[in-house]
């Protein structure tokens, strides 16, 4: 069983592994409001030496630092993702509901979807009719409320019950041209972030990058820390994106840096 540690043993420990402080009580009062695992054991790593003591005159108020930085980092990441997320929800209703506007219940119709993929097909059918499961006998909501006036529940309506991941998947088990008009139309919410004249994605590398989005946004969301991680697989490359920051294709694009495109440029400096 791991020993619980007062805030003064706390404090005690990282003095003798090295770390120097400039207001003990203020530390202190840091460790107490911040969790000493979620300041130490995830930015203290970065100021260590192969002997698990902290580098020569690192101080207590670097580390917080850090931790302040990738506090405010996730806080511009999870803005833009919701921005991402609203669009490509916006453009995924729109467009199925456009092809299937005569068809009750499209999206519960294997038919609708690609034929490649039934195992999946199913899952989602499956994911999307749970949905609507929980929320049919439910007063107050969008879903009993169309279900009872008008004998369906548009696309368009269901989606605002799905979250990214059921959304995304959704998208991949369509068939492909479908998914190649989602994807130049989601080409152009890209230009208008990075103000480049031009850009088109495939449907394969948008899915690409919306997989490394919806595992950024799981470590944002759940305030967990985002500096040094990687996601499991990397984007397609893309010469209009990348070439912006210089990486190339034989770079690595799964870190965190190679997703920059969410952030809009800013300028602003922070004061820690």
């Amino acid at each position: 069983m791991k020993p619980f540690k007062t805030i003064d043993e706390q404090y005690d420990l990282l003095v003798t592994r090295g770390l120097n402080f400039t207001n003990k009580a203020e530390a202190k009062h840091f460790l107490l409001n911040n969790n000493y695992y979620n300041v130490i054991n995830c930015y203290a790593k970065f100021f260590m030496n192969s002997y698990d003591k902290f580098i020569e005159g690192t101080t207590f108020d670097e580390i917080a630092y850090l931790q302040h930085y990738d506090k405010e980092i996730k806080a511009i990441f999870f803005k833009s993702i919701l921005e991402a997320e609203k669009h490509f929800k916006a453009i995924l209703a729109y467009r199925f509901s456009e092809k299937f506007r005569n068809e009750k219940f499209a999206y519960l119709i294997a038919s609708n979807y690609s034929n490649k993929e039934i195992l999946q097909v199913t899952k989602t059918i499956a994911s999307l009719s749970s949905i609507i499961s929980k929320y049919k006998n439910k007063p107050n909501n969008s879903i009993s409320h169309y279900l009872n006036k008008h004998y369906d529940i548009p696309f368009w309506i269901l989606t605002n019950y799905m979250n990214f991941c059921q959304l995304l998947y959704f998208y991949k088990y369509l068939d492909d041209s479908l998914q190649n008009i989602i994807a130049k139309d989601f080409s152009y919410f890209l230009k208008e972030n990075l103000d480049i004249k031009s850009i088109q994605l495939t449907s394969n590398t948008l899915i690409s990058f919306l997989e490394n989005i919806i595992e950024i946004r799981n470590i944002v969301a759940h305030n967990n820390k985002l500096l040094s991680f990687k996601c499991k697989g990397h984007v397609h490359y893309l010469k209009e994106l990348h070439d912006l920051y210089a990486i190339p294709n034989t770079s690595c694009k799964q870190d965190i840096q190679r997703v920059r495109w969410l952030i809009k440029k800013n300028n602003r400096k922070y004061n820690f």
